[in-house]
């Protein structure tokens, strides 16, 4: 449920909704821990480490978010005003042949099919 319906959320909002599950789990007899995070439940430290190295940001916020960008089911959506995503994620995919795409890339659309289709990584 966190990676499918968290991530548009504030950090502080949440811990809430997050807080919320728990409380619910537990009024249901659902096993639960008492001291769930999503960066301990699904997030690997040598990865977290590497997502840093690679220019990630530290903080909770931004961990939960390479957590949801790197196993959600489907492509994340980052409002990136400071660029900190963008960078992340063209250090992180380098090495996989990142295309980097704009709308106004000549043969934009043959482009990204020929991406897909091979999977290759798109920005």
């Amino acid at each position: 449920a966190c990676i499918s319906y968290v991530g548009p959320f504030t950090g502080v909002y949440r811990q809430k909704m997050i807080q919320k599950w728990t409380d619910e789990c537990m009024s249901r007899n659902i096993p639960v821990s008492d001291s769930f995070t999503l960066i301990r439940t699904m997030g690997d430290p040598i990865e977290i480490r590497d997502w840093s190295n690679q220019g990630l940001p530290t903080d909770d916020v931004s961990v939960q978010n390479g957590i949801i960008s790197t196993q959600g089911e489907r492509w994340p959506l980052c409002i990136d005003p400071q660029q900190q995503a963008n960078r992340w994620i063209k250090n992180m995919e380098k090495k996989q042949g990142l295309l980097i795409l704009k709308f106004t890339t000549k043969d934009f659309v043959r482009s990204i099919t020929n991406a897909i289709r091979i999977g290759k990584p798109v920005l």
